[in-house]
């Protein structure tokens, strides 16, 4: 049975049953979310939980792709032609995101790829300050060969 303005009942408890909030309801299909409510209460649905927070590990994870050679490619978006993630309304870079899951600590300075690819993100392949100091004094101690 259609409710004011036309939009049918089943079209509002159809969304109801997928998980959207009164207030989507009222987005999507142009009515009142309070008429979302009303139905909500006589279905005896539960009220609206938010789903829980992706953690920001798995965010950045959605966002890259493995290539050959155990490389990731970003394929979320670029500030400034650098790779980054908006997370919980703030910006992150990709780079010290990648380099923090792979190395379990902070960075130290600018975090650049250590394989040579310049657009490889692969936690496994990112060099901080420190890292690359070390590789340097190790090169000139023992020599390239070593």
């Amino acid at each position: 049975m259609p409710g004011p303005k036309g939009v049918p009942d089943a079209d509002i408890i159809a969304l109801l049953h997928k998980g959207h909030s009164n207030r989507e309801i009222g987005r999507i299909l142009h009515t009142n979310p309070q008429r979302a409510s009303r139905l909500r209460a006589q279905l005896g649905l539960p009220e609206y939980q938010p789903p829980a927070a992706t953690p920001i590990e798995e965010r950045w994870a959605s966002r890259v792709k493995t290539v050959a050679g155990g490389h990731m490619r970003w394929t979320g978006s670029l500030r400034g032609g650098m790779p980054h993630l908006v997370w919980k309304q703030r910006s992150y870079s990709a780079r010290r995101l990648a380099f923090q899951i792979g190395h379990g600590r902070e960075p130290v300075g600018r975090v650049m790829p250590g394989c040579g690819k310049t657009w490889c993100v692969a936690p496994e392949h990112t060099t901080d300050q420190s890292m690359r100091h070390a590789d340097a004094l190790y090169t000139r101690i023992f020599g390239s060969a070593a």
